[in-house]
């Protein structure tokens, strides 16, 4: 490719004069060309690739041909897609650039561009090639994600270990100090209620530094866990003045999984519902068997996740509760991921939604622990 690219950006067309390489050479190029390729004269697309054809949504590759590359280019980057074709005519300078394109069914995409320019038919044209930013953009955000969660797990660590062994010289002696004032009791209430909440944290600190081991099994009792962990909290959601409203598929079938942990998955996920809405309110949960996979939904009617918080809200010690660690969510996608399900979470202000789907598991497969 880089050999490619070096031949083409010798064919300029300047003053000096021109370094030509054969229309059956550049159509060579174009066609085998692992990247979506179109070569331009005057914004009329000439002649490309299928990769070109697929980018831009169309089934032929010559449906492209005779085309005028600014219609599929959006307003905002029109002006500087114009420029650069227009500096392809004066310098032989390759690098990309990104800008905005619609395919043919409407939908816009984002791409990096680069423009080199060449001699075709005997005439000056543009060899321009497209790449869809997509995949390259979700690796990089995966891969900040993963750096994130390395130092977050390294810190949490530190803090859990150095704050654990002070606490527990703290709660001994709190103890005997108790005995000794009984007509304070309620101020020892409250520490004794604030030191486990600590240790609470503590503990998630913790499983965000080492995750515990999954211990995998085959069960088809994903419906009565549902079920076991809504009577669990039914107390907190009534106290709150929420109501829980289940919508069971008859049909339950076999996961891998291990149950105590995706119990703590749906324990979380009611907790942060019911604690969304201070006011009261109602959680949906939607048991249904699609395909291949069990999918659970957890909807409440609370006022929503901002948009500008809707990506930071699985992020490590991110929260907008009060008396929230900023860990729980992302735990729980762990946890889910973990099992090779997925977990998707949506808002507006009618309220949020968090999707989780595990893969069904069919008789003859082995539980494996990880």
């Amino acid at each position: 490719m880089f050999l490619l690219i070096w031949k083409l950006s010798q064919v300029i067309n300047g003053y000096k004069g021109v370094i030509k390489i054969g229309e059956k050479v550049i159509k060579s190029l174009v066609d085998h060309s692992p990247d979506p390729v179109m070569l331009l004269r005057d914004g009329m697309i000439i002649y490309n690739n299928q990769h070109a054809a697929d980018l831009f949504g169309v089934l032929h590759k010559n449906a492209l041909e005779a085309s005028n590359i600014f219609m599929s280019v959006s307003t905002s980057s029109l002006l500087p897609f114009q420029q650069l074709l227009l500096n392809q005519k004066q310098a032989s300078t390759i690098h990309f650039e990104e800008f905005i394109f619609y395919r043919h069914g409407g939908d816009c995409f984002e791409a990096e561009v680069k423009a080199i320019p060449v001699v075709f038919h005997e005439e000056k044209a543009v060899y321009l090639l497209i790449r869809d930013t997509k995949e390259r953009k979700k690796t990089e955000e995966l891969l900040l994600q993963t750096e994130k969660l390395m130092a977050a797990g390294q810190l949490a660590a530190g803090i859990a270990h150095e704050i654990r062994n002070p606490l527990t010289a703290i709660k001994g002696f709190l103890q005997l100090t108790e005995d000794h004032h009984n007509d304070t009791k309620p101020y020892f209430e409250i520490i004794h209620a604030e030191i486990d909440r600590i240790e609470l944290i503590l503990s998630e600190l913790l499983t965000l530094a080492k995750p515990k081991e999954m211990k995998f099994k085959v069960m088809n009792k994903v419906k009565e866990l549902l079920e076991d962990v809504t009577t669990l909290i039914e107390t907190q959601a009534i106290l709150n003045n929420v109501e829980i409203v289940t919508n069971m598929s008859s049909c339950t079938p076999s996961i891998q999984c291990d149950e105590n942990q995706l119990k703590q998955v749906f324990i979380n996920l009611l907790k942060n519902s019911i604690e969304a809405m201070p006011d009261g309110g109602k959680i949906i949960i939607d048991f249904d068997v699609i395909q291949d996979s069990i999918q659970i939904a957890f909807r409440d009617d609370g006022p929503g996740i901002p948009d500008h918080l809707l990506n930071r809200v699985q992020e490590p010690f991110f929260t907008t509760k009060e008396k929230g660690t900023g860990l729980g969510l992302m735990i729980s996608k762990q946890i889910i991921e973990n099992h090779s399900g997925r977990f998707h979470l949506s808002s507006d202000a009618k309220g949020t939604s968090i999707i989780v789907t595990l893969p069904i598991t069919y008789p003859g497969s082995e539980a494996v622990n990880i």
